[in-house]
């Protein structure tokens, strides 16, 4: 690295806990050291604290605020408000990986980095529509330290940069070994866990390699391992039925038919002689907690960095990365369910529900493994008189999965309870005299009626760039010279999502009640960018940047000019304020784009049927009731991008040595954001057609063919809603402003040893949400169905004294909507984790740490009448979880 102005970032590569010490740092030092870029520049800064804002946690504070997982990590940071559907939600599409959510915009608009570069999508989409990234991939033995920044970045990274941007830092420059051994438990039970770490580094004359490996294993915890979600009887009394496992229904009264004390309490099915007021007898069990709240796991991962200096000027540099998992998810019980119609003409709803007696554990298995290379050369050249920094870089990764669960074969099961005779031409078979619902199954039989469901899905992306920065000309007005950087960029990504014939069969050859989506495309881009550093003045910087992205792909986006403008002024010494303005975007996701026609289960208010049948009036349409529909999708490759403007004016102050106080405001206004149709919006749009409230004939024809009505007089059918077909569009707006705040404070004493304490506060002031163009805007900080909280306060004391080093680390969550969505919760959500490390010897040190210290539930919510009991996309039923850990540096 050559002595310009830019060598003097090396400063900020110093360890900030050495601060105290007295470091003289000659020129040849300065030489021998790295430059460092922060998260949201192309040119390097002298500190983390820019004219954007920045979050840093490096490798000690993850260590010390007790998280043993990078996406606990992450969900930490004060600005990751919104829910997610991770280990918890073990029905849904993506139940084994691991989100995060910045300012609840979603995770695919938070950017995902990995030293600068981006790394494959995970290739199954989120809830079944967009693509996202998986953290679960990153080893957390590799990170040195993670940067957020909470603005939009898209003039510096492209697209994707919208709600911020995580830049993960891998370890280098590393000269020694260390090996960490970690066992863990949780207090209530279940989710052992053991992780082994390695991480070994050596130089060499001319360069120096780094490598990681890490292994790590976790037991499952189940809802029954919880004595608070392990039964019905955890409900609230009025609801406080067993879930229906053996069911026969006359669905013209609706009405269960009793099947009498001993159908239910026959020898190996499990199931108990139960009552539902106003309902009837049926044979129940208590499934309560059966599903798993976080899955077992088996991880493997390794990772390297090398440099080597091929001549004075010039270096080679590489990295790789691989990691592989195995996992099992424990979702619902296989079960079965139709209608019969026999010579008397009696319709009969039967359903089973297999106990695990019969069909044992239904675990969903799951194998995931993804690899990632990184090559580039880098030197420096003499340019105008001053020296470049030039670096050319290749990047290739990809991401195998795939998902096998046991499923009944449609047409099998079928044969097997209702034979093959349709009496009355309506295809409704007459039953199968020979199997009831009430024998036990054997498993021979079993295994004749089922078969394995299988998901594969790859991801690829590739990554050229060029890049070049530099000191461009002196300022007149300041002793620190204007800098640019210029970098051009190609990039492309592919995915592929596939499942089995069965998954997608409509001709009766499936498998029963399942249902899956499919998709696959590729895209190219290429991308031109320039930023500018002009120090007006000593104590005043503005930053320009601007990036201009082409896309080759089959949306309507085409080209994409994004440009931001940003500014740090030092008042005095100790106070700067800081702001910007800047453009993002979002490219259309690949699965919104390319997704294959699928199915998916939901629920609506039919507002035809409750006006023509119940009377309802208009007015009082929002009574309507809650159906069950099935419900079809595709991508559309009509779709443009997301488009957004970010806004941030922020104070630093510094009144004292070693105290920070920062105060940022922010503002983000996102447009054309791309969402399914919304389907309650169809439905009424399409009563009014069917009543005559509508006058747009196209409109309405376009209405009835995404709205699918039947009539079947032998199920007592008339106009029942059948399947509702929706597609993306671009549609909705969304308005956030708020406030993040941060205290850093380090101080000293000569006889307690030293002490640092960090907090950061988010509060958001307004939230908008405009679904269609011209409707009211929605205020979500009022609406009570938007189950994300206003605040999350997250802060820690770290005491180091000696060989003994030990953190307090707390987190805040604001109160969310009960589940009822009458009111807000009275409660906000506090949970503190403690670590404790003493080094016994130079080379051998040991900790205990734990997260939940006080083992807090989720808030009570009274009105949760559904298992688990509480919103799981927030908060979480791990409890308190203890570990122990063994380090030893040779």
């Amino acid at each position: 690295m050559k002595k310009s102005v830019l060598s003097l970032a090396v400063l900020s590569a110093i360890n900030m806990g050495a601060a105290a010490q007295d470091f003289s740092i000659s020129e040849d030092d300065v030489v021998a050291l790295e430059e460092v870029l922060v998260t949201g520049s192309l040119i390097p800064r002298t500190n983390f604290d820019g004219p954007s804002p920045v979050a840093v946690i490096d490798s000690s504070d993850i260590k010390g605020r007790g998280f043993s997982d990078l996406t606990d990590v992450l969900r930490s940071v004060s600005q990751a408000t919104g829910g997610v559907q991770g280990e918890q939600f073990s029905n849904s599409f993506t139940p084994n990986a691991q989100e995060v959510n910045l300012r609840g915009f979603g995770a695919g608009r938070t950017l995902v980095l990995l030293n600068g570069r981006r790394l494959p999508d995970n290739p199954t989409p989120f809830n079944g529509q967009s693509n996202f990234f998986n953290f679960a991939t990153i080893p957390l033995a590799a990170v040195d330290r993670i940067e957020v920044m909470t603005d939009g970045a898209s003039a510096v990274y492209g697209s994707d940069a919208i709600a911020g941007v995580v830049n993960i830092i891998t370890k280098k420059n590393f000269d020694n070994t260390i090996v960490t051994l970690q066992k863990g438990t949780t207090t209530e039970g279940g989710g052992d866990s053991t992780k082994l770490q390695a991480v070994s580094g050596f130089a060499f004359d001319r360069g120096e390699v780094t490598l990681t490996a890490e292994y790590q294993e976790q037991q499952p915890i189940y809802g029954k391992d919880r004595s608070w979600m392990d039964s019905y009887m955890d409900q609230p009394e009025e609801l406080r039925f067993p879930q229906r496992g053996l069911l026969m229904v006359d669905p013209r009264t609706g009405q269960y038919l009793d099947p009498g004390a001993e159908a239910c309490e026959q020898s190996g099915i499990g199931y108990e002689y139960a009552t539902r007021p106003g309902s009837g007898n049926y044979c129940g069990f208590d499934g309560d907690g059966e599903e798993s709240l976080r899955n077992y796991r088996e991880r493997r991962s390794v990772f390297a960095n090398a440099r080597y200096e091929l001549t004075d000027d010039i270096e080679a540099f590489a990295s790789a990365m691989y990691w592989d998992s195995n996992a099992e998810v424990r979702g619902l019980r296989l079960w079965w369910g139709d209608y019969t119609l026999d010579q008397n003409l009696t319709h009969t709803y039967h359903q089973k529900v297999f106990s695990p007696a019969e069909a044992g554990e239904q675990d969903a298995l799951y194998e995931e493994s993804t690899w990632n290379i990184t090559a580039g050369v880098s030197g420096d050249v003499a340019l105008f008189g001053s020296y470049f920094n030039w670096e050319a870089a290749y990047t290739l990764g990809r991401y195998d999965y795939e998902n096998t669960k046991t499923q009944f074969k449609e047409e099998a099961i079928r044969e097997h309870f209702l034979g093959d005779t349709d009496l009355w031409g309506f295809g409704i078979l007459a039953g199968n005299p020979d199997h009831s619902i009430y024998d036990f199954m054997p498993a021979d039989v079993l295994a004749e009626l089922t078969g394995v469901r299988r998901e594969t899905a790859e991801s690829e992306s590739q990554q050229f760039t060029v890049s070049m920065v530099g000191d461009l000309f002196d300022m007149p007005t300041s002793k620190i010279p204007a800098a640019i950087a210029v970098q051009f960029e190609y990039a492309d990504q592919s995915y592929d999502l596939s499942q089995d014939d069965r998954t997608l069969n409509q001709q009766g050859m499936g498998w029963f009640a399942i249902t899956g989506t499919e998709g696959g495309g590729d895209r190219a881009r290429t991308a031109l960018g320039v930023e500018l550093s002009l120090p007006v003045l000593d104590n005043w910087e503005v930053s320009l940047a601007s990036r201009y992205d082409r896309y080759d792909d089959d949306s309507d986006v085409g080209g994409r000019i994004s440009s931001q403008v940003k500014t740090r002024y030092d008042i005095a010494d100790q106070v700067s304020v800081r702001g910007g303005w800047s453009q993002s975007f979002r490219a259309p996701d690949m699965h919104y784009l390319y997704a294959a026609e699928s199915g998916f289960y939901t629920t609506t208010q039919d507002f035809y049927k409750c006006s023509v049948d119940g009377g309802v009036a208009y007015d009082d349409w929002g009574t309507c009731d809650e159906v069950q529909v099935a419900g079809a999708r595709q991508g559309s490759l009509e779709l443009a991008e997301e488009t957004g403007e970010n806004i941030n004016v922020g104070l630093v102050f510094n009144p004292v040595e070693d105290l920070q106080l920062a105060v940022d405001w922010y503002r983000i206004d996102l447009s054309n954001i791309v969402l399914d149709e919304d389907i309650r919006q169809l439905m009424r749009d399409e009563a009014e057609c069917r009543l005559g409230m509508s006058a747009n004939e196209d409109y309405c024809d376009l209405l009835y063919s995404k709205v699918e009505r039947v009539t079947n007089p032998a199920l007592n059918m008339n106009q029942d809603l059948s399947q509702v077909n929706v597609i993306p569009i671009n549609q909705s707006k969304l308005t956030q402003e708020g406030i993040d705040a941060s205290v850093q404070y380090e101080f000293s004493t000569e006889n307690f040893g030293s002490f640092e304490l960090a907090m950061t506060y988010s509060f958001i002031t307004k939230y908008e949400e405009t679904i269609l163009e011209g409707d009211k805007p929605n205020d979500l900080l009022q609406d009570l169905s938007h189950f994300e909280p206003r605040t999350k306060l997250n802060g820690g004391v770290t005491w180091v004294f000696g060989d003994f080093r030990s953190t307090l680390f707390g987190q805040r969550l604001g109160s969310m909507p009960n589940w009822a969505e009458t009111e807000r919760l009275d409660n906000a959500w506090t949970t503190w984790n403690l670590s404790l490390g003493y080094d016994v010897t130079q080379n051998l040190g040991v900790s205990l740490s734990a997260t939940n210290v006080l083992n807090e539930r989720p808030p009570e919510d009274e009105t949760f009448d559904t298992w688990p009991y509480f919103h799981r996309g927030q908060y979480n039923a791990v409890g308190r979880e203890v570990f122990a850990d063994v380090v030893y540096r040779f």
